[in-house]
């Protein structure tokens, strides 16, 4: 199944380059409401620990997309759904993750590898956004939990044009001041090391979770597959010229199998 999104002409080119796609913090993305609810006894605002990719599975051309986020002369991208570098889940082989090993810690944050399943996740639309949001952190005898399934899936029903479907990527903060180690040397260590330092990481993450520690990153960025990338479609916008034209073609020469097409909605809108 292909997935689309709609973007800028500059937007390809720096993921032509890179071979990545930027997850936006969810405290960054164009509807502020979902990072405006606090969830849980301790009020704390979960959205800095979760990235999304923003996508649509629907084929038809969308007019309120094309405006939002391309402009009309921009451009839609279609990748596979299998777009993303992945990884078998340790040691057991049931799922593929976006990270290789049981954990991976970044810059102010741990990612581990069951939550971060590569799935497309379809966006759900409700009136009770802060009700649902309030409801995503428990606290039971001292165990802190969060509802990752709906955690970063959940909008208010007046988007529901955009017709959504999200990669995600939740992370833990993690202060490394509490920890005598650096996310260099938990990344290169084997799996039995690191079961013996999960000992000290394992309470300082939960003490960096009560803190509401920030970890200041306002991005990730994920691998894409070779084999995705070269069968890349563009869908040129209503508004695009021949120059532009020949920028994506440029910027697609090298892909065996990429499609170049124009939008339905070509020289019947006006810029």
């Amino acid at each position: 199944m292909k997935l689309y999104h709609y973007t800028t002409i500059k937007n390809l080119a720096l993921i032509l380059d890179s071979k990545k796609i930027l997850f936006n913090r969810l405290d960054n993305v164009d509807d502020a409401e979902e990072s405006l609810y606090s969830s849980g006894p301790m009020s704390q605002n979960i959205s800095k620990y979760i990235y999304v990719s923003c996508w649509t599975k629907e084929e038809r051309e969308n007019l309120a997309l094309w405006k939002m986020y391309a402009g009309y002369d921009g451009i839609r991208i279609g990748l596979d759904e299998n777009m993303f570098v992945s990884f078998p889940n340790s040691p057991f082989n049931t799922f593929r993750s976006f990270y290789s090993k049981i954990a991976y810690f970044g810059n102010g944050y741990c990612a581990d590898q069951y939550t971060n399943k590569i799935k497309i996740y379809d966006v759900q639309y409700s009136d009770d956004l802060k009700g649902i949001v309030s409801n995503l952190v428990h606290l039971d005898n001292g165990k802190l939990s969060i509802n990752t399934s709906d955690a970063g899936l959940i909008k208010r029903t007046e988007w529901y044009m955009q017709k959504e479907s999200r990669f995600k990527i939740q992370v833990l903060p993690l202060n490394y001041s509490y920890i005598p180690y650096k996310a260099e040397q938990l990344n290169n260590m084997d799996r039995l090391q690191l079961t013996e330092a999960n000992i000290k990481v394992v309470p300082a993450l939960i003490q960096s979770i009560k803190e509401d520690y920030d970890p200041s990153v306002p991005y990730i960025f994920m691998p894409l597959r070779t084999e995705a990338i070269n069968s890349m479609e563009i869908m040129m916008g209503p508004c695009t010229n021949k120059a532009d034209r020949i920028i994506v073609e440029s910027l697609l020469k090298d892909l065996r199998n990429s499609k170049i097409y124009n939008s339905k909605f070509k020289d019947v809108i006006r810029k």
